[in-house]
């Protein structure tokens, strides 16, 4: 049986330190996650590390040509003839502000990947990465992911998993969040993708689960609707303290849906 966890939820966001003082507003602590090559990010972190992480292009000479050339189908164009897990990550910046992609989190990456290919899935040639926190420290990890950018990218941490996702007090929000209790996922085929992501999870750990389109990892639901007119990849439900259900300020969170409900 292969352990697999819900990792994080991915929110692109136009400028970094805007978004993370509007968060910060929402009752949330926000920790400065560090650089990539392109992107910078800050992150929401959970005690059972998941997080929320809010990514956006490094303020940079490069960031407006990046822009331009995801707006005219360049960077879409490129990321076609990519057979690496970069053809996933490049879209990222295409995509319109707000939620647009998620993560499961493996220990054996290979194993994790022969599991989505015995689901007749086409499968993307494993990247490493990393990120140099604001004090220096280096994060490295490994992302893999199927041909379809409905189901999770995979991540297995290279370095030791706290010094990508650090605790402590960072994990102790003003507004009570505690945790994702539920990610809602939008695609295009709620069902047939429900069906893929349960195959796999068949493949890895040996058991089905009777309802695919309500799958549960750790502390975290994973549900697939078809929603009318949904904005963004997904919607997320964090379980927190207070009594009454909330729904966040879209304007604060870059357009994402973000409920507070109860965690009793």
């Amino acid at each position: 049986m292969m352990p697999i966890h819900f990792d994080h939820a991915v929110i692109f966001v136009p400028d970094l330190n805007k978004a993370i003082k509007k968060f910060c507003d929402l009752g949330f602590v926000v920790t400065p996650g560090g650089e990539h090559e392109y992107t910078c990010n800050a992150l929401i972190i959970f005690d059972d590390r998941t997080f929320i992480e809010i990514l956006a292009l490094k303020a940079s000479w490069s960031r407006p040509l990046l822009k331009i050339a995801a707006k005219i189908g360049v960077i879409n164009h490129l990321a076609k003839n990519k057979s690496d897990v970069s053809w996933r990550l490049m879209r990222w910046i295409t995509e319109k502000y707000g939620a647009i992609d998620w993560c499961i989190r493996v220990e054996n990456m290979q194993a994790a990947l022969d599991c989505f290919q015995s689901t007749k899935l086409t499968m993307l040639d494993t990247m490493t990465y990393q990120r140099r926190r604001p004090d220096g420290a280096i994060a490295q990890w490994l992302l893999g992911s199927a041909k379809d950018l409905d189901l999770p990218f995979l991540i297995k941490d290279k370095t030791a998993i706290n010094i990508r996702i650090p605790l402590g007090s960072h994990t102790q929000h003003p507004n009570g969040a505690l945790g994702i209790k539920k990610i809602i996922i939008a695609p295009t085929d709620p069902v047939g993708t429900a069906n893929a992501f349960n195959n796999f999870l068949i493949a890895a750990q040996g058991a089905s689960y009777p309802t695919p389109q309500s799958i549960v990892l750790g502390k975290t639901t994973v549900g697939m609707e078809h929603r009318q007119n949904s904005q963004g990849k997904f919607s997320l439900e964090l379980s927190y303290s207070g009594n009454d259900r909330k729904h966040l300020d879209t304007s604060k969170t870059c357009g994402a849906n973000i409920w507070l409900t109860p965690s009793i």
